[in-house]
């Protein structure tokens, strides 16, 4: 059954797999490296997300560590240059691409600590915080209604029979061309050295908000090593984190999103779409929506971006997080994907990877 029973991976399962999850885990992680398709089936109750989710984070890592080192060789374009030299210039770079993520993850764990300690202080008092549905006035308990919508609905207020192209910034044409407009720049998030910060992902894909939202909850609980060591020689920091955080993000539609209380309240898909581009589109400042991203509140988006990713949040979350920084969470959300590892999306999004 298995080609490879012989190899035993520590695929970091929080609890001890059974015999059945093992093998999921190696095919997984197997159909990845291979690069192959692969479709898998096992019994109800035989845990089938946390052991997808453990084999593919695990061959993510092993593949980021991979890529990684490679991406320093040093060319030796002067013969004459001795090995030395050759290495201490492989050294450098490594260090600097890793400081920058360092710097990353720093800001991340800071985030974290402090919403726990407004956790804490929360918990203490007696003000009760309710979660609250993001986008839908609805109350109704079908799960219908948690079906996220369309990935990008912009093509509809253009022509329908035109496809949208979307790049990795994750938005559409139009969506690009109207935050253009407006100041706010959606090219390629670039490092200090001019190198584009993205890399290869997971996509979770799913029908309803409430299957991503529990997909989300597994996620929770996975605990994986950092993905990328320094040499030996260089690690006396390596001992302050033995695990490094999933950065995971889960992308919804406009309705699931927009936190502007006039056009949500609206209800219907298409018509908070078309309301939403009609606001992008106004050349008053008075009637544009006042949480879309503009280059003057650019730092709002960083900070949406650190908190989205320094902790695993499903869709409602973002929502809240949104009206907390006062920046729109489907507009923010976009450039933040380039940063993280995981993408929880409904299945209409596939047709634009």
């Amino acid at each position: 059954m298995m080609e490879n029973d012989d190899v035993a991976r520590d695929f970091h399962h929080p609890y001890e797999p059974y015999d059945i999850q093992q093998q999921f885990m190696n095919a997984v992680y197997d159909c990845l490296e291979d690069g192959k398709v692969g479709i898998f089936e096992s019994p109800t109750g035989t845990g089938k997300s946390l052991s997808l989710i453990c084999g593919s984070l695990t061959w993510l890592r092993d593949n980021k560590r991979r890529t990684f080192e490679d991406g320093f060789e040093v060319d030796a374009k002067n013969k004459d240059d001795p090995p030395w030299m050759l290495e201490h210039a492989r050294k450098q770079r490594k260090q600097e691409a890793f400081r920058r993520r360092q710097e990353l993850n720093e800001r991340l764990a800071k985030i974290k600590a402090q919403e726990k300690r407004a956790r804490e202080r929360a918990s203490g008092s007696s003000q009760v915080y309710k979660r609250q549905k993001i986008g839908t006035d609805d109350e109704g308990g079908d799960e219908a209604q948690f079906a996220l919508g369309d990935y990008e609905s912009d093509q509809e207020s253009a022509s329908s029979s035109r496809v949208a192209k979307f790049d990795n910034s994750g938005l559409s044409a139009e969506t690009q061309a109207l935050m253009d407009k407006i100041g706010y720049v959606t090219g390629e998030t670039k490092t200090e050295d001019g190198q584009a910060i993205d890399e290869t992902k997971i996509f979770f894909c799913s029908r309803t908000h409430s299957q991503l939202t529990q997909f989300s909850s597994e996620l929770s609980r996975v605990k994986m090593p950092p993905a990328i060591m320094m040499d030996e020689d260089s690690s006396n920091d390596q001992v302050e984190s033995l695990t490094e955080d999933v950065k995971h993000l889960t992308l919804g539609s406009r309705k699931n999103l927009c936190i502007n209380s006039k056009v949500n309240r609206l209800g219907n898909a298409t018509a908070i779409n078309e309301r939403c581009l009609e606001l992008q589109q106004s050349t008053s400042n008075e009637s544009r929506c006042p949480a879309m991203p503009t280059k003057d509140n650019e730092a709002l988006l960083n900070d949406f971006r650190d908190h989205a990713l320094a902790k695993i949040r499903d869709i409602e979350d973002l929502g809240v997080l949104g009206k907390k920084l006062g920046v729109c969470p489907y507009y923010a959300s976009r450039p933040a994907t380039k940063f993280c590892e995981v993408r929880a999306i409904p299945f209409s999004y596939t047709a634009h990877y």
